[in-house]
């Protein structure tokens, strides 16, 4: 467990940190940048960003939990820093030197969004998440993020995107009865929603039926 206390004056620093890094790597300082960003690990984790890199994305996770309630906070500025170090190795390395870092911000903030039920003062960058989308968007994901995804799509009111991740993840897993049982739960729940929200979110009714009938021949 992570003990940091997110405050006001907390939130205006890692403003101004993410400040400092996004312009050192708008000038091409990626060293400088990188140090900042360890620096930052380090003021607001008191560990550097070698041990956060280390550590899967479920390890980050159980250290982000206070007395097992996930803070909300401390994953974002998390997802944030491994998302800005994830630019700097893309600069620096080229695009699959970064997919992991891309795949890892990508993971803790959608979790993070899941569990983010009242608003919090680090909301505005749960817009990072789309952009994570593309950069991960060239490359095979693992089931637990194509399931997080779906999640986190449909609690968006992304209905047809949701879709089109569960038949990727059918795709992937040759529609073995695991993902099958698991796309059959998805559309059920989607078929409880009104007509009118299914077809905000780009699907229909019709649409949804067809995708649960195709999985259950």
């Amino acid at each position: 467990m992570l003990k940091i206390n997110v405050n006001s004056e907390l939130i205006k620093k890692f403003s101004e940190v993410i400040e400092g890094i996004l312009s050192m790597i708008e000038n091409g300082e990626y060293e400088k940048a990188l140090e900042l960003i360890d620096g930052a690990f380090k003021d607001f984790f008191r560990l550097g960003s070698k041990f956060f890199n280390s550590l899967s994305e479920e390890n980050l996770l159980e250290l982000a939990r206070t007395n097992t309630i996930m803070d909300v906070d401390k994953c974002i500025i998390m997802a944030k820093l491994l998302m800005e170090e994830a630019r700097v190795f893309e600069k620096l390395h080229g695009k699959s030197e970064s997919f992991y870092l891309y795949a890892k911000s990508l993971y803790i903030y959608v979790e993070a969004y899941e569990y983010a039920e009242e608003e919090t003062d680090l909301a505005k960058y749960f817009s990072d998440i789309d952009t994570l989308i593309i950069k991960v968007s060239d490359y095979k994901l693992d089931e637990v993020l194509q399931k997080q995804l779906i999640r986190y799509n449909i609690k968006k009111g992304a209905y047809d995107k949701a879709d089109n991740i569960l038949y990727d993840l059918l795709e992937g897993t040759g529609s073995s009865e695991e993902s099958k049982g698991y796309a059959a739960e998805i559309y059920k729940a989607l078929l409880s929603r009104e007509d009118a929200e299914l077809v905000k979110g780009n699907l229909t009714r019709e649409e949804v039926m067809e995708s649960l009938e195709s999985i259950s021949c």
